[in-house]
Order: C-alpha cells, then sequence, then structure tokens
C-alpha cells in the first residue's frame, strides 16, 4: 500500500500593493488526508518594513464565509531590501551565474533571493551560494525559467515552514495582510500545498 501524494498551485506569485489587503483562493481540502500549506514570500522594493501578517484560516463548513477560524497567525518579511537588476540578456532556463553591476547587499551566501520576472507569474526563488564582487551571483539551484534583463532580484525573501492544516479541516484560505505596515513595502506572495488523498 503507497500513499498517494500530489501539490496544488493556490496562489500563484503576485505582488500585494502596500497597506492592502490579499484574500486568497479558497480551496476546499476534505477529501485529503492531510494537506501542508507552503507560502514563499518576498520584499519587492527597497523601503523599509517592519512586516506583513498572514493569516492561514480553515472553515468547519463547506461553503459560506460564517465559519472562518484564524490558525496562529504570524508576521513576516521584517527588514529593508537591496535590489540589483541582472544584466544577463537574457538569464536563460537551468543558469546558475545571475550577472549583475553591483552587489552591494549580496555579501552574505546562502541567502534566498527572490527573482522578480517582469511578469510576475514567472519568478522564482534562488539561493545565492557565492558572489564576485560588482560581477555575478552564483545560485546553487539553476533557474526554472528564462528571464529578460528586466528582471530584478531582491535579497528579502522567505519560504516559510509548511503549515499542517487540521484534519477535520473542510476548507481553507490565506489572508495576506499588507497593512501591517502602513509605510513599508509592495511584497510579493504564493502558496501551494501539498497533500495525501489516498492510502
Amino acid at each position: 500500500m503507497a500513499l498517494v501524494k500530489s501539490i496544488e498551485a493556490v496562489d500563484a506569485w503576485q505582488e500585494i500593493a502596500q497597506d492592502t489587503v490579499l484574500e486568497g483562493t479558497i480551496v476546499d481540502v476534505s477529501p485529503n488526508y492531510d494537506t501542508m500549506v507552503h507560502i514563499d514570500l518576498a520584499i519587492t522594493t527597497t523601503t523599509a518594513h517592519t512586516g506583513t501578517e498572514i493569516l492561514v484560516q480553515i472553515s468547519s463548513a463547506a461553503s459560506s464565509d460564517e465559519f472562518w477560524t484564524t490558525l496562529p497567525p504570524f508576521v513576516s518579511l521584517i527588514g529593508t531590501a537591496n535590489s540589483e537588476s541582472i544584466t544577463n540578456n537574457p538569464l536563460t532556463a537551468g543558469s546558475t551565474v545571475i550577472t549583475v553591476a553591483d552587489t552591494t547587499g549580496y555579501a552574505t551566501n546562502g541567502t534566498l533571493l527572490f527573482l522578480e520576472d517582469a511578469t510576475i507569474a514567472n519568478s522564482e526563488l534562488v539561493y545565492q551560494n557565492d558572489f564576485v564582487t560588482n560581477t555575478s551571483i552564483t545560485v546553487n539551484n539553476q533557474t526554472t525559467r528564462e528571464h529578460a534583463n528586466t528582471a530584478v532580484l531582491f535579497n528579502l525573501a522567505i519560504a516559510h515552514s509548511p503549515i499542517q492544516l487540521p484534519f477535520s479541516t473542510n476548507r481553507f484560505r490565506v489572508l495576506y495582510n499588507n497593512t501591517f505596515d502602513p509605510d513599508g513595502s509592495t511584497v510579493a506572495i504564493r502558496t501551494r500545498l501539498s497533500k495525501v488523498t489516498s492510502v
């Protein structure tokens, strides 16, 4: 007997304006034996940011907005990001070396970076593992997609620890509260889930 596992996209990469709240996609998870929520976030300006509040909500009802319950919320993305335009033209899919004119703010290897594409849904996360001062940044996972030199790197991104939903959950959604800091930054978000649907 083997478990049947799969991944489901929930909210694709998108940008949330400063001082706004985004309601994520409502997902029916009632058929699942197990559901884990994966949330990725990144700051997309160089404005100082005191955090974005993330509220994962679950519902005991198959429909209606009357029965949402919030799991313990958390605040993420505290700090000021550095941005750097890439100079690869293009940065091809499968690349590990991103050329830049300035590496200020990228002197710490082992950092998760957000590679923001001009088409936000084509953005991706990469881990920095080396750099050449004012020349290039090397990442340890190959880029998934091609990016033109309109893409921008940001050095403040987080792939949060997965959140396990209670077994009895019928539906869930994420509220991305970017009003937590009324003078902060725009942020990018992406959510997906992993699930066990059969045993």
